[in-house]
């Protein structure tokens, strides 16, 4: 742990303090661009292009992974200090004040939007990993629905053999009450995401408590039982964590193109309604 923190801290120093610099350098550099009674919007309005269409391609440097461009580590490491040094340069854009025409608050929501949804990403892309590896087993999102129906198909084919079985309707009674339900859709999505077990514990707390109008048959029907719903769970986990990964990018992406839009837009209408030059 301590190796972790110590790794961490040496690369927020290596890549934060360069980060920092050029954040302080850039508003000297604007002040003496003031001081000289020229418009510094002009100036750091070019730098938040230049950093916003940066940012962007890196989407594009992920769809060209078999060039020789450096590992994709490094390149999301830039990504994410050249969008803090982006938020500041932004800041000093708008000199720190409230959009006023409909273009202006547009620009205003569409950053807020890629700056929110990129930390957010950032935090997840670093909280989630952890989590799935505390799971039982990692699988693809994409095969989630498939082993879910699977495992729905396999306790529904127990609860009715046990009516046969036992000559009684408790398990297949659950079933219809609780199970039916429970296996066929993704459920407790949000107390995945909290970490929280107590739905589980409450189901197989549940299924223990069958054990005793059961005989010996019917108890083993209903173990086999708990580790179908003790998997079911496990895919709701990876569900849950997997979705909430890739729904920031569902976010960030388009917004970010959409921002290199209208800031496209936003450049030709200052350069219209303008003087031109600073």
């Amino acid at each position: 742990m301590a190796q972790t923190l110590n790794r961490s801290s040496r690369r927020w120093l290596r890549n934060g303090a360069p980060t920092v610099i050029c954040i302080l350098a850039l508003s000297w550099i604007l002040s003496l661009y003031g001081a000289s009674l020229r418009q510094h919007k002009f100036l750091d309005g070019w730098v938040l292009i230049a950093c916003v269409l940066g940012l962007a391609g890196f989407n594009l440097r992920k769809k060209l992974s078999m060039l020789p461009l450096g590992p994709a580590a490094t390149w999301t490491q830039m990504h994410l200090y050249v969008g803090y040094f982006t938020v500041f340069a932004f800041l000093f854009h708008t000199d720190f004040s409230i959009p006023k025409g409909v273009l202006d608050w547009a620009l205003w929501a569409l950053f807020l939007t890629v700056a929110v949804s990129g930390v957010l990403g950032a935090y997840l892309s670093r909280a989630v990993p952890p989590k799935l590896e505390q799971g039982v087993e990692r699988i693809l999102l994409e095969r989630i629905p498939g082993f879910r129906a699977q495992l729905a198909g396999e306790v529904a084919e127990l609860a009715m053999q046990s009516v046969a079985d036992e000559t009684s309707l408790t398990l297949s009674n659950f079933y219809a009450d609780t199970l039916h339900d429970f296996m066929g859709r993704p459920r407790n999505l949000i107390s995945h995401i909290r970490g929280s077990q107590r739905p589980l514990r409450r189901i197989c707390d549940d299924l223990d408590k069958l054990r005793r109008y059961l005989d010996k048959k019917g108890v083993e029907t209903l173990e086999q039982i708990k580790e179908l719903v003790v998997a079911k769970d496990n895919l709701d986990f990876n569900q849950a964590h997997l979705g909430l990964l890739r729904l920031w990018l569902f976010v960030h992406i388009p917004a970010t193109y959409s921002l290199v839009m209208l800031v496209v837009v936003h450049l030709a209408a200052v350069y219209a309604f303008s003087s031109g030059a600073p």
